[in-house]
């Protein structure tokens, strides 16, 4: 994918554009980048999309939600589906001082070449966020481009969002969320130094350190699979939370203990995919107690792991 990260004119004459911020990339977000990349076929045209680095609440509002995908996955997820040319930009007061037509001649137009624009039911854009879809198109009529509007996208009687699915990952229902993306939601990260107490409880681990402004699942314990970054993908149990058993800590620490697998993984960059939840964190009478938990958390995990599909897992390391 080619990436720009200046409004300039001219990067592309001619250009099938999905505008939005797509964080998660979930079946809505789907839903508008394949419109994009369909028209883009039909007027032999580019594929495009214009998105941000940061999320637009971050500067309306001074506070961002936490992500569930930073811009590098984003931008992966969007290439899978077709997208080829890529704006990201930062949400700056600048921007947000365009007009609705001002964005639309000097960035969509004069920029991008769009020729059409494939966008969400809610999407907003231009000063006060003043922008529609029907003004968008409205604006077409004038500069010569189509709109299309997809609609929302529902699982079980309810829309499937961005706020849909952190609330899930809050409440530690990763299943859900595998549902509600259509794909088991992924952690790219580091691999840290520890302090080595899994190893000497016969269960080495894998300490990953994320990205801050990436949403982690509610502590607890997890299945799922962790891609290296040699390309192979690795069975796994994960804790994420305070460790109680050994004193409470401040923050908490996402470990992973991968099945039948004993290498050197530190400073390396892994993917993690959570696939299901396997009990809350507790707090234990012993060591010999959490070791006998432990045993049968990798039991549970290696029999939920057996029965996945693995054609649902993508590798999304970056």
């Amino acid at each position: 994918m080619k990436i720009f990260s200046e409004i300039k004119p001219g990067l592309i004459k001619k250009s099938s554009l999905a505008l939005g911020f797509f964080d998660g990339v979930h079946p809505g977000h789907q839903a508008v980048i394949k419109r994009a990349v369909d028209e883009a076929k039909k007027l032999d045209a580019i594929p495009a999309m214009i998105t941000f680095k940061e999320h637009p609440r971050a500067l309306t509002l001074g506070k961002s939600p936490p992500l569930l995908t930073l811009p590098e996955q984003r931008l992966e997820l969007c290439a899978q589906l077709g997208i080829e040319t890529a704006l990201l930009l930062s949400f700056t007061e600048e921007l947000c001082r365009l007009s609705p037509d001002d964005y639309v001649q000097h960035v969509l137009l004069e920029c991008m070449g769009a020729r059409s624009l494939s966008v969400g039911f809610n999407h907003r854009f231009g000063r006060n966020r003043i922008g529609t879809p029907e003004l968008l198109a409205e604006i077409g009529q004038v500069h010569g481009y189509d709109v299309h509007v997809t609609q929302e996208i529902m699982f079980d009687g309810e829309p499937v969002s961005s706020s849909r699915i952190r609330d899930a990952l809050k409440a530690g229902d990763v299943a859900l969320c595998h549902k509600l993306l259509a794909r088991p939601y992924a952690v790219p990260g580091v691999v840290v130094r520890g302090d080595g107490r899994g190893r000497q409880l016969g269960f080495p681990t894998a300490n990953l350190q994320s990205a801050e402004e990436l949403i982690l699942p509610g502590n607890g314990v997890y299945c799922g699979i962790c891609t290296l970054a040699d390309g192979r993908q690795i069975q796994a149990v994960i804790n994420i939370g305070l460790r109680p058993t050994f004193g409470k800590e401040n923050l908490p620490t996402t470990e992973i203990h991968l099945f039948d697998f004993d290498e050197d993984l530190y400073g390396q960059k892994l993917c993690l995919q959570f696939i299901d939840f396997i009990r809350p964190e507790k707090k234990f009478d012993g060591i010999d107690e959490l070791k006998e938990q432990i045993t049968h958390d990798c039991q549970k995990a290696r029999a939920t792991l057996a029965a996945l599909n693995q054609s649902d897992c993508i590798s999304l390391l970056t």
